[in-house]
């Protein structure tokens, strides 16, 4: 057993003060890891960045020797000792769904930040007891043997277990096919919710239709509504945290349809991902990157999934639906990264840049081009099998097969199931458009049909230069260069991303770029300013459009 104790007595300093007690079970050196990287997010964490004042000790209180090894691993000399103590502050002054963050009016845990584990016993079960005021509540998918107090029966469960506690939180629940699902808020916010309640039952209930049961015993949706923006989410293996904001706008329908969305994504992780696992990820290795080509399912099958089922079960309108669809089309056509790695790639990449655009036109993102090529795959089942079979088909059969044998699935078992259920060799396709940079044109507009739907594409004029293949972004009297079409006039001209544009035909853009260039229509002479330096060039319209705005509707 590894016993905790969580203590925050100058919470306006955001340090959380911890103690950790390990039995040494008559070992000479004890090795102590923290999470190099956390469930949800593919990229390291160093989390051991915020750690403040790390000391060990024996049961006597009498200081031991200990260096640390890596940057996050330390190793403890502890011969002639039965237990080790360790003592070190965590700075949690970030607050999103993937960190940690305490101030004087709450305190929130991603455990996976900060507490320690043996990499060679990960097994130990952990109790913690929380020191905190006597009305603070404690919202966590862990059991709670009593107040303020809670157990996990191994490393794993804690990671995979944020919590949010303070005298605030709001509680509300539903029930389905006996299951408790509560719903813990965080936050000034002011929410319908009885809309709220209504909505997620529809889409649990949506989801539940798939897989037939929920794999775990009750679930927790723990939000933190902040005053500025934020959409993120985090999944969990009985819960998730989402922080979203501000909070004062979501009596807005739109946004209140978003907290649907990223909901919906996040529950349907509970069995794609926490439950059906790559097997590079079974177990987690959290000393290390797990590498695994398949983001393009356990991140674009969940993100196609959380918002479809949305429609499917009338929370989203058909007009918001093709939206939606418009949105993922819009964002793979403007990124030319699809023309230089593939999804597969850019699953393994996630790790090198984490979620950041990255260096221009080098990926694609898991979660858009993984939503299409879920809508793709649906498509050609459902044409293939005469509307018998779908991609629901596929997802079932995983979780029986994999998700419940708790057996991690291969890129082989994945496309196994895919053409098992379609009656037909799938592999071409997913070749081109999953390990290859193929067109995804051709299929989409195959898929769409299938479906009912046709897109459509006009000259992007409202926001982009379309004619000259980039984006200028205008603010505070500036027009700064934000992309840049491959081989495109503006690409041939010489500009870049980050360059400001001064002048155009000597007149300076101010707001009025879009106007400027309908102005000076054919050749235009611009002044632009790059790293400190005044440069010119000539930028040319050759008649071609480069930049389109994506449209879906119904045939």
């Amino acid at each position: 057993m590894i016993h905790y104790s969580v203590r925050i007595p100058q919470p306006h300093r955001h340090y959380v003060h911890f103690e950790g007690i390990f039995e040494t079970d008559g070992i000479n050196v004890l090795t102590l890891q923290l999470a190099a990287w956390r469930p949800g997010r593919y990229e390291l964490g160093n989390f051991a960045k915020n750690i403040l004042n790390w000391r060990c000790t024996d049961e006597d209180n009498r200081p031991l020797s200990f260096r640390k090894n890596t940057k996050d691993q330390w190793v403890v000399q502890c011969e002639n000792t039965n237990r080790v103590i360790i003592r070190y502050a965590y700075y949690a002054n970030e607050l999103n769904a993937g960190s940690t963050y305490l101030d004087e009016d709450q305190l929130q845990i991603n455990p996976v930040n900060c507490f320690f584990f043996r990499p060679d016993a990960p097994q130990l079960p952990y109790t913690i007891q929380l020191d905190l005021p006597a009305d603070y509540d404690i919202a966590c998918g862990l059991k709670q043997p009593s107040k303020h107090t809670l157990s996990a029966a191994h490393f794993d469960e804690l990671a995979d277990a944020p919590l949010i506690t303070s005298r605030d939180l709001r509680h509300l629940s539903y029930e389905e096919q006996f299951v408790t699902y509560h719903i813990w808020i965080q936050g000034n916010v002011k929410l319908d919710e009885a809309r709220l309640v209504e909505g997620f039952q529809k889409f649990t209930r949506a989801q539940l239709q798939i897989f037939g049961d929920l794999p775990c015993q009750d679930y927790h949706f723990l939000y933190q509504f902040t005053p500025y923006f934020v959409r993120h989410g985090v999944e969990h293996t009985n819960s998730t945290l989402i922080a979203m904001g501000p909070a004062a706008d979501f009596q807005q329908d739109h946004l209140f349809k978003d907290l649907l969305g990223i909901s919906s994504h996040e529950l349907f992780h509970t069995w794609n991902v926490k439950n059906i696992r790559p097997i590079e990820m079974m177990p987690y290795d959290y000393t290390r990157e797990n590498y695994s080509q398949l983001g393009y399912v356990t991140e674009g099958v969940t993100t196609y999934y959380g918002d479809m089922l949305l429609h499917r079960a009338g929370l989203f309108s058909d007009q918001e639906w093709c939206e939606v669809l418009a949105d993922w089309l819009q964002k793979h056509f403007d990124n030319n990264g699809r023309k230089h790695l593939s999804v597969a790639g850019s699953s393994i990449d996630t790790w090198l840049d984490g979620y950041t655009p990255g260096v221009p036109w080098r990926k694609v993102s898991i979660y858009n081009e993984g939503a299409l090529i879920a809508l793709i795959t649906d498509a050609m089942i459902r044409f293939h099998t005469k509307q018998t079979k779908s991609l629901d088909d596929v997802m079932r059969l995983m979780y029986e097969r994999f998700g419940k044998m708790k057996k991690g699935y291969s890129d082989n078992d994945y496309m196994a199931l895919v053409n098992e259920v379609a009656g037909i060799d799938l592999s071409g396709l997913f070749n081109d458009i999953v390990y290859d940079t193929k067109d995804y044109e051709p299929f989409i507009t195959a898929a769409l049909k299938v479906f009912g739907y046709e897109m459509s594409r006009q000259p992007a004029t409202t926001w982009s230069a379309s004619a000259y293949g980039l984006s200028v972004a205008t603010s505070i009297g500036k027009a700064v260069v934000t992309s840049v079409v491959e081989h495109s006039p503006a690409d041939e001209s010489g500009l870049w991303i980050g360059d400001e544009i001064m002048t155009i035909n000597g007149v300076a853009p101010y707001k009025n770029f879009q106007h400027l260039l309908r102005q000076f229509e054919g050749d235009l002479n611009l002044l632009f300013l790059r790293k400190g330096e005044l440069r010119q060039t000539q930028l040319w319209g050759d008649g071609k459009v480069w930049l389109y705005k994506m449209t879906v509707s119904k045939i």
